[in-house]
């Protein structure tokens, strides 16, 4: 362990640890939305990851917020997860040809990075009872949370739509 590393030995310690992991995540899927409503085909895909990437804006705001009312700045961590949810999508993207596959391909991705997200926020949260945090930190991570829930439904709507389901006909001889 470095100087500059610490070591986590409280309740506190993990909620700053998490709260830090989930903002990095937050700020990364701004850019890589962009870049997925910027590679799909699919109109109803590149308007899904647009308006995402404007609502991910927000909910870094609110994370801006949860950081303040907490009394600590904003601050970043490496986080792992995010860094290989988006390795795995570039690597995809150079080795596909087919943008039907490469559409259904960015639902999936986007459906993991939501439960991922879903996850983090509900442990976020969990802690944040544990500690009686206050409305101030807690109601700006529900308020993301509730609204990841929300796009974690739409995309599965998508998938399970007919314009979807055509191309999985096509790709499955259906």
């Amino acid at each position: 362990m470095s100087d500059s590393e610490q070591y986590i030995e409280s309740l506190e310690g993990l909620f700053e640890y998490e709260l830090e992991g989930i903002y990095n995540m937050e700020v990364k899927l701004v850019s890589a939305l962009d870049e997925m409503a910027l590679a799909t085909t699919n109109g109803h895909l590149e308007s899904g990851f647009s308006s995402h990437r404007d609502e991910t804006e927000t909910q870094v705001e609110r994370l801006e917020d949860a950081f303040e009312a907490y009394g600590v700045e904003p601050r970043q961590r490496d986080c792992p997860l995010v860094d290989a949810l988006e390795k795995d999508r570039k690597q995809f993207e150079g080795m596909v040809r087919d943008d039907d596959l490469k559409n259904l391909y960015f639902l999936g991705a986007a459906m993991k990075t939501e439960r991922i997200e879903i996850s983090s926020y509900q442990s976020l949260l969990t802690t944040a009872d544990k500690l009686d945090l206050g409305s101030e930190v807690t109601n700006p991570l529900q308020d993301n949370l509730e609204e990841e829930k929300e796009t974690l439904r739409k995309l599965e709507g998508l998938s399970e739509g007919s314009e979807l389901k055509s191309l999985w006909d096509r790709l499955t001889g259906g």
